[in-house]
């Protein structure tokens, strides 16, 4: 084959020929510089792509995104994030001054008693259509007896929360002089005291009261529980559904209705037209997971059982325990204050600065948050008790996030569980505690630290995957760079030379020679006897893929003498 492209190429005209060779160095050299250059410069747009665009970034985007059954939509099905709840009780030392007038209330702080949270998130659902997630939360609380200071057993003296609820109730409710007086004289029947004594275990999780059975019988429907516990009533299952936002990527994993809401209903939403930022949940976070890149001075969350929303506004940049750099919100000071733009409205029966009123949210009794120990209350609150020492440091809540991805890394929540007081003429049992809000207990829900996996994703995103991502672009544009360079130079300067033609008597010499020859080989004849000039052109064209190395001869200018070779 090789020798009859050569026989071919020899038995063109000089000029056709030199032509040919042209165009067999272009389709050989030639080719293979433009090929290395095509290269190179894909290489460098490559590089510089993905120095602009971040692919780092991209992926950990596409892969934090919920799909059903990846690890993201298993986080929230099941978070591994430990969270513990330390619950720490107030125990009432001196009734008996106290009610003799002779002394302040005193108080001493009693556990922690140490709870781990376990929350699940049931019957996910997505909805790629509308681009949103609904699901059922469950939250539960587990006693960690051994890691506990305070036991379900401790002796303490509590204020008597059905008495007080009770009474405060009817004289919100404006009943009038007899059936307050009734009330009375049927609490005083049945024995109850404004402060009683009990182990710490049921006052957490519910004792036996006859006022409470009272009330459930005279009124069906309003209490829907025969015992009456702090922690029970906070932590009491509830069929509720919870749909967050997936589509819009500014607000990925923000609540858009609860309940089929978008609003709470028990701090007077109506409309989302009429709302305001207390009851609006449309746009408010849970915690759990955050839209990438959030860079909001506020981040407004909300907590079923504190039955509103609560800002947290931006603090500082700090480092996580992973190394990992970090940005703290921290509850806005005045976030319990009345002039708080998160306030909600009140026109009766108000609290004092510094206390939410959350009753509309346990069937009306007169419960109020606050900040630990009266954190930000108002001052003449403080001066009711001896005991209660706020600190800032050990009793403000916050919440450090790693916004580029938007997880929540650590957190630290504290709340005071109060009960108001107000006392109705006809019923003097309250008049001790009048007008006052008195403290119950107060919790911190804290997470040190985040799990294992969601470290190693963070650490592969912003520790290891960003070296490893600059040096594969630095190699791309360094390489492509190289070969671009190196195909303009083999453009410039090809390492070939053309076969310069022979003298004309020679090659028809050669011709001559190669006719009479044919007759005595019949393998040169099936070579030769078909090729006229043209068709010897085109059988020389069809030849010229043949590689440069196959025809180190015919590239680099050498020429087969036939005459010898034929005259053998």
């Amino acid at each position: 084959m090789v020798f009859g492209a050569k026989k071919a190429l020899q038995q063109v005209p000089s000029r056709s020929r030199i032509s040919l060779m042209k165009i067999q160095n272009f389709t050989v050299q030639k080719r293979q510089s433009v090929v290395t250059l095509v290269y190179g410069t894909l290489m460098i747009v490559l590089g510089l792509v993905s120095v602009l665009i971040d692919p780092v970034a991209l992926f950990a985007n596409w892969f934090t995104e919920v799909r059903e059954g990846n690890f993201v939509y298993n986080m929230w099905s099941n978070p591994t994030y430990k969270v513990y709840s330390d619950v720490y009780i107030f125990n009432y030392t001196n009734i008996d001054q106290y009610l003799r007038g002779e002394e302040k209330l005193k108080l001493t702080e009693l556990g922690p008693y140490k709870f781990q949270e376990l929350r699940t998130n049931e019957n996910i659902t997505i909805d790629k259509e509308r681009g949103v997630m609904t699901m059922k939360p469950k939250i539960k609380l587990k006693f960690l007896s051994e890691q506990s200071v305070g036991q379900y057993n401790d002796s303490i003296v509590v204020p008597n929360i059905a008495l007080i609820a009770i009474s405060t109730l009817l004289a919100d409710q404006g009943l009038g002089f007899i059936t307050n007086t009734a009330a009375y004289y049927t609490m005083t029947a049945l024995g109850s005291k404004l402060f009683r004594p009990m182990p710490a275990g049921d006052f957490l999780w519910g004792y036996d009261d006859p006022l409470v059975k009272v009330a459930s019988k005279l009124v069906p429907g309003w209490i829907d529980f025969g015992k009456i516990g702090i922690m029970d009533r906070f932590y009491a299952q509830r069929n509720d559904e919870v749909e967050v936002e997936l589509k819009d990527t500014s607000k990925r994993y923000s609540i858009n209705t609860w309940n089929s809401q978008p609003g709470l209903r028990e701090q007077g939403f109506s409309s989302i037209n009429t709302s305001i930022p207390c009851n609006r949940l449309q746009g408010t976070y849970e915690g759990l997971m955050l839209p990438p890149g959030f860079n909001s001075t506020v981040l407004p969350v909300f907590r079923k059982q504190a039955c509103r929303v609560y800002p947290f506004v931006y603090k500082e940049e700090v480092l996580g325990s992973s190394g990992i750099p970090l940005t703290r919100y921290k509850m806005e000071d005045s976030a319990f204050n009345k002039t708080n733009p998160y306030a909600c409205k009140c026109t009766t029966n108000c609290l004092p600065d510094g206390f939410v009123d959350i009753g509309s949210c346990y069937y009306g009794f007169p419960i109020a948050l606050s900040k630990p120990h009266f954190l930000d209350t108002d001052p003449e609150q403080q001066k009711l008790y001896e005991g209660m020492k706020p600190d800032p440091l050990l009793h403000s809540s916050h919440v450090d996030l790693e916004t580029k991805i938007g997880v929540p890394m650590a957190l630290s929540t504290k709340l005071q569980v109060n009960i108001a007081v107000r006392m109705a003429t006809g019923n003097p049992i309250t008049k001790p505690l009048k007008d006052m809000v008195v403290p119950l207990m107060w919790l911190t829900l804290y997470c040190n630290e985040p799990p294992p996996e969601v470290v190693t994703l963070l650490r592969m995103r912003f520790i290891f995957a960003p070296p490893l991502a600059l040096i594969l672009e630095i190699l791309l544009i360094v390489i492509g760079s190289a070969l671009v360079l190196h195909g303009i130079y083999r453009l410039r300067n090809p390492k070939y030379q053309l076969i310069q033609a022979q003298d004309t008597k020679k090659n028809e010499k050669r011709i001559n020679h190669s006719v009479l020859e044919r007759r005595k080989s019949s393998l040169t004849l099936n070579m030769a006897d078909t090729f006229n000039d043209d068709e010897m052109a085109k059988e020389a064209v069809s030849l010229l893929a043949i590689k440069e190395e196959d025809l180190p001869d015919l590239l680099m200018g050498e020429t087969i003498d036939y005459d010898d070779r034929f005259s053998e």
